[in-house]
């Protein structure tokens, strides 16, 4: 507390001015503003309990949505088929039919031809296959065969035959028409 120095009122320290003759007055910082009301508090657990709600909301939408299901379904496995050429599909019948005629004990001869005439394994047309062998089991076939078909698609192999002197047995695989509804008809 303090007296005013002008007119000598009692004032009690807070008071930027005198009430009885308006003359301006020192305060010392531990009083001002001490007579203001304090600002209340902020309850943060409100805050904190819609946060994590919306955190939980947000979580269980996009694990439902299409974004879920890319987190999930873990990394994607590309087909080793999709960066695989001609050429290396066409290596790969041959090496997977020689690779089967060598387990039953025979050998082959590939014969290709492009539109009828004979051909080279590089041509860069659709081709037909010959195989000539002789198999001691004409069942022995299916079992050389079926792991190269996969192949035949990207190798441009329309007709696999496979010839067997032996028994005298010809077996010929096609290729399945392709998917023409995306091409656009020819201009007539």
């Amino acid at each position: 507390m303090h007296d005013c120095p002008t007119c000598q009122v009692p004032l009690h320290g807070h008071e930027e001015v005198c009430p009885s003759c308006g003359t301006k007055q020192y305060v010392k910082p531990e009083f001002r503003r001490s007579n203001l009301p304090k600002p209340p508090g902020v309850n943060p657990m409100p805050f904190i309990v819609v946060f994590v709600g919306l955190i939980i909301v947000i979580f269980v939408c996009a694990s439902n949505s299409w974004i879920g299901q890319v987190f999930h379904r873990g990394p994607v496995v590309e087909d080793p088929m999709d960066k695989m050429t001609y050429m290396d599909a066409r290596n790969a019948i041959e090496n997977g039919i020689n690779q089967g005629l060598t387990a039953v004990g025979a050998t082959a001869k590939f014969d290709y031809k492009a539109g009828g005439e004979a051909a080279t394994k590089e041509v860069q047309k659709p081709v037909e296959l010959t195989v000539d062998t002789e198999l001691k089991d004409p069942k022995q076939h299916k079992a050389i065969i079926d792991p190269i078909k996969p192949f035949m698609e990207k190798a441009q192999v329309t007709t696999l035959t496979m010839n067997d002197s032996k028994s005298h047995a010809t077996w010929t695989y096609n290729l399945g028409p392709a998917d023409t509804s995306a091409q656009t008809p020819p201009a007539q």
